[in-house]
């Protein structure tokens, strides 16, 4: 990154990767008065921006040059994706799909997992579990007022939501994806649907069917952390979607996210269940690569050849599953 056309093509792309639920070229056709393809022009570094279109940049996108150029030390700016009433569920949906979809655009990219609840992403491919995930988190931690007084079918769930979930998971399959789970990683589901059972949100029968997806979505996992790659809903390994699945023993705190692209980096966060806090700091990267680096060397492998291992960590899962299941029947 040397002369002022790769700063401008970095900078650029790195406001872009921020950014990911935008269309950049048309937000930046609107922000500076330009044609689409002046804008085209300027993301090339065909054509360089004035210092006026940086600073429009910059405050319209909240993106310090202060973290790009990391001129601070001690700052770290994080991009947030908040929940409330300007940017609803469904956006968030988007949100994530988007964010997929973007790191695909890259020559290479790999996602790192370290999961304090089961990646969503598996959810979505079991349509109760799916439906019952997006009503828990909309009825409990969004409180959608017109969820206050109803229980759980798949219905109350909006066809566009499902669509998403959907389109999320065939994203999803086909990224390169690290996955480290702890014991704490099953039981939170669990203890959902167990709230949601005992204060009447779900009857007996659903309760059955979600037991029933959660076994058969440990069963798919089992056989996809053996064969080290995602499978297909026909049953097919996919060839872009390696999978690795380590066990710390250690209780995870929060979902944390790593995606690298290229050589670049990116760490989302999660906060308040949903709440996401994004970041492309070098520094602040590389000390997440570093802390996984660490947690991998105190994990225990389950995927590919860990036969014994696999068998142990899944047997664990299902007898959880199991007890669960005989607490409630």
């Amino acid at each position: 990154m040397n002369t002022d056309r790769d700063i401008q093509i970095s900078f650029l792309e790195w406001v872009k990767i921020k950014n990911p639920q935008l269309r950049f070229a048309d937000e930046l056709v609107t922000l500076l008065d330009i044609s689409k393809d002046s804008a085209y022009r300027r993301m090339r570094g065909d054509t360089l921006l004035t210092f006026n279109e940086i600073r429009k940049i910059s405050q319209h996108f909240n993106a310090s040059l202060d973290t790009f150029f990391n001129l601070s030390k001690d700052t770290v700016l994080f991009h947030k994706r908040m929940l409330n009433v300007n940017f609803g569920y469904n956006e968030f949906l988007n949100a994530v799909l988007q964010s997929i979809q973007l790191i695909q655009r890259k020559e290479s990219y790999h996602m790192t997992f370290i999961a304090k609840d089961i990646p969503p992403f598996h959810y979505f491919r079991f349509p109760e579990l799916s439906a019952f995930k997006s009503y828990f988190w909309m009825k409990s931690i969004l409180k959608e007022p017109t969820l206050s007084n109803k229980v759980f079918n798949r219905n109350v769930i909006s066809p566009e939501m499902t669509r998403l979930c959907e389109e999320i998971w065939d994203a999803y399959q086909q990224v390169p994806s690290l996955e480290i789970w702890s014991d704490e990683t099953f039981n939170v589901t669990l203890r959902q649907m167990e709230y949601s059972y005992e204060v009447g949100a779900l009857t007996k029968v659903q309760l059955e069917t979600l037991i029933n997806e959660l076994r058969q979505l440990l069963n798919l996992l089992a056989e996809e952390a053996e064969a080290g790659v995602k499978k297909s809903p026909c049953n097919k390994p996919v060839p872009n979607g390696r999978y690795e699945l380590y066990y710390n023993e250690i209780e995870i705190g929060d979902n944390t996210i790593f995606f690298s692209m290229d050589e670049q980096r990116m760490v989302h966060k999660t906060y308040n269940m949903l709440n996401l806090l994004s970041t492309t700091d070098n520094e602040f990267c590389e000390n997440i690569e570093r802390y996984i680096t660490t947690i991998l060397q105190k994990s225990i492998p389950i995927s590919n050849s860990s036969e014994k291992e696999r068998m142990r960590f899944f047997n664990t899962m299902h007898s959880k599953l199991n007890e669960f299941e005989r607490v409630t029947g």
